[in-house]
């Protein structure tokens, strides 16, 4: 049996497949060496007959955790310290980069549940971007991320959005 961890990595990443599908995006997930990042979404378009992708990509670090709180309008975590680095430490020409954390219920039967007519993944995913620079803390930093950012297709589409007009800005 594999570990919890892994259990909950499994789930976050079919989260989020399942999630770029229905926006229509293609998701590259697991490099061969993680050196923070798990993936990228690209968008597709039809050139002539066939289907290319094209665009601002938007790199993104996925997390899945029991250890969350709602508080004040906001998902309360504690991000690993190297995790936020990665997240915040980016060349103003480089790539949009965005966590997303996958909020679990703490009881992991809980976690997902099927029947013939619905699979059924409790909670959601949120995704965060900070301005901040990175942090110096050696082993956590407390993120607050807006309720309002649940990751949806559609707002996976305005994040592309995003990431298109800051790299025809150059930022």
């Amino acid at each position: 049996m594999i570990s919890r961890e892994h259990t909950q990595e499994a789930l976050s990443l079919a989260y989020v497949h399942a999630l770029a599908g229905r926006a229509g995006l293609n998701i590259a997930a697991r490099a061969t060496f993680d050196y923070g990042i798990d993936g990228y979404f690209y968008r597709v378009k039809m050139r002539g007959r066939e289907r290319v992708e094209t665009g601002a990509p938007v790199r993104f670090q996925m997390k899945a955790s029991v250890d969350w709180q709602h508080r004040d309008g906001h998902v309360v975590y504690d991000l690993d310290a190297r995790a936020h680095r990665t997240i915040a430490e980016r060349d103003p020409e480089g790539v949009m980069t965005i966590l997303i954390l996958l909020c679990l219920p703490r009881d992991e039967n809980q976690w997902l549940t099927g029947s013939e007519t619905e699979m059924y993944l409790r909670h959601c995913c949120y995704w965060y971007r900070t301005e901040d620079p990175p942090t110096e803390n050696p082993s956590k930093q407390r993120i607050r991320i807006p309720r309002a950012n649940v990751l949806t297709p559609d707002s996976l589409q305005g994040i592309m959005t995003l990431a298109r007009e800051e790299a025809l800005a150059g930022r």
